[in-house]
């Protein structure tokens, strides 16, 4: 049985175990304590996070935020907002989670005023999330300087 529901406190290390298969520390760490002051009532930049639990383990974590400035030039509508992150523990990828998860995380965005959605993922993941975005409906719309490419979808 697969839910998406919001993090708890308990939810920190399985959410940790998550990120440390994808990202190095530094981000493992920024996220964490963005997830944690979430829990503790903290919003920063709109963000908001959720959970994919399969019989009751942390599978999956994704976010939602206000887009950063650097992306809003790539807008196709009044109203953007970003993807924050959208990661999957290893074992459970190709199954449906990650796609559940991203039309759960456009339910919200729409709920919450978003008319589009943005992405951003470095390209060391282009073998992974380029293919898997693309599929779930979403477009390359630019590359930043820093080499991460951008995907949007018209919510």
């Amino acid at each position: 049985m697969m839910e998406i529901v919001k993090p708890k406190i308990e939810d920190l290390e399985g959410i940790r175990k998550i990120l440390e298969q994808w990202t190095e520390n530094e981000e493992v760490e920024k996220y964490l304590g963005r997830i944690k002051d979430e829990i503790n009532g903290i919003t920063k930049f709109g963000m908001n996070f959720w959970v994919i639990k399969s019989n009751d383990l942390i599978v999956g974590v994704g976010g939602l935020a206000d887009p950063l400035p650097v992306v809003i030039p790539l807008a196709q509508s009044g109203n953007p907002g970003e993807i924050k992150i959208l990661y999957l523990d290893n074992e459970i990828r190709g199954k449906g989670f990650g796609k559940q998860m991203v039309e759960f995380l456009e339910k919200e965005a729409r709920g919450q005023g978003y008319t589009e959605l943005f992405i951003r993922s470095a390209e060391r993941y282009k073998d992974t999330a380029y293919g898997f975005y693309e599929k779930v409906g979403y477009k390359k719309v630019g590359l930043l300087d820093n080499n991460m490419v951008v995907f949007a979808k018209v919510l």
